[in-house]
């Protein structure tokens, strides 16, 4: 036990583990907690050379780091007296320290020793409520190198600190792959690419397209200008079976009242001054395809009861004729209005409401899911600097943090523009603050303790925590709150999935089904 190991130790011994701990366990990537946990093993026990080794349950190698080793040393028969203690200690999870390795009666069989004189040796497992999942070796090769008891005991503690840093990270690790590839499954298999985002409410966003693609529901897309409606309804008509048909869009808030029922429903000739010809509508031209109906909340109430109609009956007729015609078109319609409260109001019609809001997608505002900006000024970077024959532009420090503290009243759309705007005016490789609108600069002075300037790494640590707690709740909520049926979901066992409800403070209990 860790607690029986440090008091053996006196008290600048225990500060010096204390401290080696902190900067261990502060580290969630895996790759980095091994490369501090690496060069600490090597300061504490004047080791020679070291590597520390990952495996997963069938005992391949999942990690694996070094000093003054490299791969193809350890496949060197030479080193097969190092190998028999690794696969010793990982086999019995017990602790090796020799004084000399090649006194032990269980290594002298192996040809290696014949070029060793002395073999001094450390070697840890690395375990986790009982479970082997790594080894820490260390190793001397001289008699001046050979390790004291003290510095055994010593490493013994040590490598308990980075067993719990090590397990956390891989644990982090797997649960990330696993957030990952169910993204890059559903994106593949339904080919979401342009929406950019791993925020939970992007992904329950993706998930419900995919449930619906097929459905003749008609989908209301409620969110703030700029925030990628059109794409959400383009992601709905290219998925479905509907994607070979026309795909056609109107915003309502773009004509007179007189002109959006014949671009809707088309005209007869003679149906009003200058109807030289007859006209078929958008509705008509699309078929079997799909319309969508930006700034539905400007329809005037005359538009309001005819698309009602369409609605209900699939019927319609165009300007001037008597004729009905009927439409399989299936309607997106999408607003950046409260629709219920325009209800209230009077402003729009109930029942037509009804009608539209069969499926609604409320889609958030970039200030709601900050922990997507990394992705997107990536994508939107890389995307208009090709554009513009500047591939290597890169982000100055300041630049970054600016653009994390601005909250973007126009959304993406606005980020959009943004990035754009500083690629046209960059000169060099870096793009700097000086490149950004005033409304960037303005908005750091102005709130400097409202929202502090992050960099994007700190972003993308704390998107990834939320990611992994809104993972799990969604696991237990899809469960109804059974751990074992929710860690199934999660792929992870149960013991791990324990801990990540814990690590987190959620109540399984709070997702149970109500009778």
């Amino acid at each position: 036990m860790l607690s029986e190991r440090i008091k053996q130790f006196d008290p600048l011994a225990f500060q010096r583990l204390l401290d080696i701990g902190k900067c261990v366990l502060g580290k969630s990537n895996i790759r980095d907690v091994l490369k501090i946990a690496m060069d600490k093993a090597i300061e504490v026990t004047g080791a020679e050379r070291g590597m520390i080794i990952l495996f997963d349950a069938e005992g391949s190698v999942l990690f694996e780091t070094a000093r003054n080793l490299q791969h193809k040393d350890i496949e060197n028969p030479r080193f097969e007296t190092s190998r028999t203690i690794i696969n010793m200690v990982k086999n019995s999870a017990e602790a090796v320290c020799l004084t000399n390795a090649l006194e032990d009666p269980r290594l002298k069989k192996s040809a290696s020793t014949a070029h060793l004189k002395i073999l001094s040796v450390i070697c840890l497992p690395l375990k986790f409520e009982g479970e082997t999942f790594g080894v820490v070796y260390l190793d001397n090769r001289t008699v001046r190198g050979a390790f004291e008891a003290e510095t055994g005991r010593f490493a013994e503690a040590f490598a308990d600190f980075i067993s719990l840093a090590a397990h956390c990270a891989l644990e982090r690790k797997r649960l990330q792959n696993r957030i990952s590839a169910l993204e890059a499954e559903l994106r593949e298999r339904h080919d979401f690419k342009a929406i950019i985002g791993h925020d939970p409410q992007m992904v329950r966003i993706l998930k419900i397209i995919t449930q619906i693609t097929d459905s003749p529901a008609t989908v209301l897309i409620k969110g703030e200008s700029g925030t990628g409606k059109e794409l959400i309804a383009r992601a709905l008509h290219y998925n479905s079976f509907r994607k070979d048909q026309p795909f056609v869009t109107l915003n309502c808030g773009a004509f007179q009242e007189n002109l959006i029922e014949s671009e809707l429903f088309g005209h007869v000739k003679g149906a009003f001054t200058g109807a030289v010809s007859e006209r078929i509508g958008w509705l008509e031209r699309a078929k079997e395809g799909s319309i969508f109906l930006d700034e539905i909340a400007e329809m005037s109430p005359a538009m309001q009861v005819k698309l009602l109609r369409v609605l209900q009956s699939g019927e319609f007729s165009p300007v001037g004729s008597t004729e009905i015609r009927r439409t399989g078109t299936r309607i997106i319609a999408a607003t950046h209005r409260n629709l219920a409260a325009l209800v209230k109001e009077n402003k729009f019609r109930e029942d037509l409401f009804y009608r539209l809001n069969v499926i609604d997608i409320d889609l958030p505002a970039l200030r709601e899911r900050k922990g997507d900006l990394p992705l997107l000024i990536k994508h939107l970077l890389e995307k208009f600097a090709a554009a513009r024959g500047k591939p290597r532009l890169r982000l100055a420090a300041e630049t970054e943090r600016l653009l994390w503290a601005y909250d973007y009243p126009g959304n993406i759309r606005e980020l959009e523009n943004i990035l754009e705007r500083a690629i046209a005016l960059s000169e060099g490789e870096v793009i700097e603050p000086a490149q950004l609108p005033p409304a960037l600069h303005y908005a750091a002075v102005e709130h400097p303790g409202a929202s502090v300037p992050s960099p994007l790494n700190e972003a993308k640590h704390r998107a990834a925590e939320k990611a992994e707690r809104d993972f799990i709740s969604a696991c237990l909520q899809a469960a109804h709150g059974h751990i074992s049926n929710a860690a199934k979901l999660a792929g992870v066992d149960v013991s791990n999935f324990h801990k990540l409800v814990k690590k987190h403070g959620i109540d399984a209990g709070e997702f149970k089904k109500r009778e």
